[in-house]
């Protein structure tokens, strides 16, 4: 499995949020640096070679620069021949954080091959005292677009308060 993939992979996902975000409210803290070290802690790994993927379980966090997803497990699934990732799966409590800004739901599931991110389950976006809330959120990281569904709800507070 090839791991600075993986920082970019993990990036990704938090650029993608920022991306949508840019379109009602800028999310600016959610920036990605490869140059720092990609860390990954979990309570087991298990790897399959032959199902090409690494399965990361229990109180799962993935550390790189100011950026932060946690889960309770997490599925890497990657190109055999390469090492690059296709597919990351996280599964319960899922948070992506940075610094005041937050994204949280019960899974999340980024496909690298069609870019598109989707976080299901109770969906909370928050940039300091702003939240989004909805059921789902699919975010198309190719180009920055996105959509909320079941239930949206919205609470925007000016900056200048």
């Amino acid at each position: 499995m090839n791991l600075k993939f993986a920082g970019t992979l993990v990036a990704a996902m938090l650029i993608a949020g920022g991306a949508f975000a840019q379109a009602s409210q800028a999310f600016s803290t959610f920036r990605h640096d490869s140059s720092q070290p990609l860390e990954i802690v979990s309570d087991r790994l298990g790897v399959s070679q032959a199902a090409a993927t690494a399965e990361f379980i229990g109180n799962v966090e993935v550390l790189q620069g100011t950026l932060t997803m946690r889960a309770d497990q997490m599925k890497v699934t990657y190109n055999q021949d390469t090492g690059d990732i296709r597919q990351l799966t996280a599964q319960g409590n899922v948070l992506l954080s940075s610094g005041a800004e937050a994204a949280e739901g019960q899974s999340a599931d980024y496909n690298v091959e069609t870019g598109f991110l989707l976080m299901e389950g109770d969906v909370l976006l928050t940039q300091g005292q702003s939240a989004l809330s909805a059921q789902s959120m699919r975010i198309n990281l190719n180009d920055g677009t996105g959509e909320f569904s079941g239930r949206v709800r919205t609470v925007f507070v000016p900056q200048s308060q």
